[in-house]
């Protein structure tokens, strides 16, 4: 354990995203993902809900502010009628972010997000049973003050 660094960033996680260079992305998939068959590098992680995750991981890790949208989800295959339970909260969390640039959600179809995934240096796969959980982030770089 370290000090300040929440129990949700694991030592695998820590090391994945201190690894991690400009423009390069991570995928946070649900429990219903199949990760082992679509990504190279994959990280099992215990949490139940991606957002608790992902807002850890985002006091680290620097969102792209040169791409226009450095923050894509997985858009429901089939018509729903409302946004998957997951997305209010990651918006939320986007919103909160220090940052010049205000982030949203790029929905892209299965055959895409599943590409993203298999281009991602890290893929979290965790316990998440919420359906289109599932989120990739683009690395940005730390501005110099």
């Amino acid at each position: 354990m370290l000090n300040n660094i929440s129990s949700l960033i694991t030592p695998d996680i820590y090391k994945a995203i201190y690894e991690m260079g400009h423009l390069d992305e991570l995928a946070i998939v649900d429990a219903n993902h199949s990760a082992i068959e679509v990504s190279g590098r994959v990280i099992f992680h215990h949490c139940d809900e991606n957002h608790l995750l992902l807002d850890e991981i985002l006091k680290y890790f620097p969102l792209d502010e040169d791409e226009a949208n450095p923050v894509k989800v997985f858009r429901p295959d089939h018509t729903d009628k409302e946004d998957p339970l997951a997305w209010s909260y990651y918006q939320e969390i986007l919103d909160e972010l220090e940052s010049k640039s205000h982030f949203v959600l790029n929905e892209l179809a299965r055959k895409d997000f599943n590409a993203k995934v298999k281009g991602a240096y890290v893929t979290i796969k965790t316990l998440d049973k919420r359906l289109y959980s599932n989120i990739v982030i683009r690395k940005g770089v730390i501005l110099l003050e």
